[in-house]
């Protein structure tokens, strides 16, 4: 670009200043052109956040438009002391009484030869241990160790079975202990060797089945169910004795176990589709007032489907048919409402008709309204329709942007050498008036 080295030197005129404001006025499209640009950007970024708005919407109403989450059940405890419990989609309603006559217990064992240190060497080298954890088995190799040292190889072994060592000390001396790391007859542990015993292993568990003495079967857990039926496990985690219920043993004692629905999950969700379909009629009205004014027709396409959809009538099974009927109703600003005390009355009228209200595979309130969330985003649709056009016209606005600007280099380029031979010209015109001055000067002298 040609520039003006010292720009009205000769002429005294501020030639820059004139360039500039020439140029400021040949700018103006290039600014409308930037500031459309900035405001297409922001259209598009708010329709990104209609789509981010659209899609937790259609999140929160995932929970109401499948009938499977409707099965939803709490189960209490009595008293969690003697067992907790939790129910599952395949529970059902109903109180169960049980006894715990005790819970199940890991297999213990305790050497009756001591040692006067860890350090003491045991056996001699090549001497092994075989320990079996129910019907799988391991082989330690305890000859020429320390009693510390077969402790750690039962523990370090990659083939360890599910038995855990420890040592214990008391007035005889140290010895080592043995203990099932899990409950019951299924994990009880048997110990053999291929030479001399060197620990004599016995049992701590003590017999709790009066059988007269020990076995394995005084490890398992025993229940009573209702007072007559007999439930024994090795684990006192119950998953079987209540379909549905999850039965967790603590200690010994009566509990009530009672199973119910858990409507507050139910209406939790419910509260949670208001909430999202009001931030997005919000997030709505506020981009109409804002940044998407000029696009309210697209903004009332989708508020006008919601309306649609949320007055239809149901024909589903039960004896709900509106939205009102189980409390929902319409504010004037568009938003929703719910009354939580005719919501839990229409549970408790009829649970499965509100399922039905909400989640039936064709009437279902909450499954139209996920089916009609997910066509606003499908590719194509109208939010990537909208934003695609206006990716579009960005393209456009950019090309005439460098079209532009490359128009005004040549314009300025023209006008600093129009004003660079203008400013030579009235240099050399200054020059001839001064020396012309000058010899008039002169003549005058010489007249006088």
């Amino acid at each position: 670009m040609a520039t003006l080295s010292s720009p009205g030197l000769g002429s005294g005129i501020d030639v820059r200043s004139i360039i500039d404001k020439l140029m400021t006025l040949e700018k103006q499209p290039l600014v409308k052109l930037s500031t459309r640009v900035v405001e297409l950007k922001a259209q598009v970024s708010a329709y990104g956040a209609l789509k981010s708005s659209v899609s937790g919407f259609r999140d929160a109403i995932d929970k109401l438009a499948d009938l499977e989450k409707f099965k939803v059940f709490k189960a209490t405890a009595s008293d969690e002391a003697v067992a907790t419990v939790t129910a599952s989609s395949t529970a059902a309603r109903g109180v169960y009484n049980l006894e715990v006559v005790r819970v199940a217990e890991n297999h213990r064992l305790a050497a009756g030869t001591t040692y006067a240190g860890t350090d003491a060497i045991i056996g001699n080298a090549g001497e092994m241990m075989t320990i079996a954890v129910g019907g799988a088995a391991f082989d330690v190799e305890i000859g020429g160790k320390s009693l510390a040292g077969i402790r750690d190889a039962i523990n370090g072994s990659s083939a360890n079975t599910g038995v855990t060592a420890s040592i214990l000390k008391d007035d005889q001396g140290y010895r080592l202990s043995l203990s099932s790391n899990d409950t019951g007859s299924a994990k009880a542990l048997t110990v053999s060797y291929s030479a001399a015993d060197a620990f004599a292993l016995t049992t701590l568990n003590t017999d709790r089945d009066a059988s007269g003495g020990f076995t394995a079967a005084d490890l398992d857990a025993s229940v009573k169910l209702e007072g007559q039926f007999t439930i024994t496990s090795s684990s006192n985690t119950l998953s079987e004795t209540v379909q549905g219920v999850s039965i967790k043993l603590k200690k010994a004692g009566t509990v009530q176990v009672n199973v119910d629905r858990d409507t507050s999950s139910v209406d939790q969700s419910a509260q949670a589709f208001v909430k999202a379909y009001n931030d997005l009629i919000a997030t709505m009205s506020k981009m109409r007032s804002q940044t998407l004014k000029s696009d309210g027709a697209a903004l009332g396409s989708i508020e006008s489907q919601l309306r649609n959809v949320l007055s239809q009538e149901s024909q589903a099974a039960g004896v709900f048919t509106n939205a009102f009927e189980i409390g929902l109703s319409t504010q004037k600003n568009g938003q929703l409402s719910l009354d939580s005390k005719i919501f839990k009355s229409a549970m408790e009228r009829d649970y499965e008709g509100l399922a039905n209200f909400f989640a039936d595979g064709t009437q279902g309130l909450a499954k139209r309204l996920r089916n009609l969330a997910d066509s606003f985003l499908e590719t194509g649709a109208l939010l990537d329709g909208r934003t695609q056009g206006l990716n579009n016209q960005i393209n456009r606005e950019e090309a005439k942007k460098v079209a532009l600007e490359q128009r005004l280099t040549l314009v300025e380029a023209r006008l600093t050498a129009t004003y660079n031979s203008l400013d030579s010209v009235v240099t050399r015109l200054t020059g001839t008036g001064n020396l012309l001055s000058q010899q008039l000067a002169g003549l005058r002298n010489l007249n006088e």
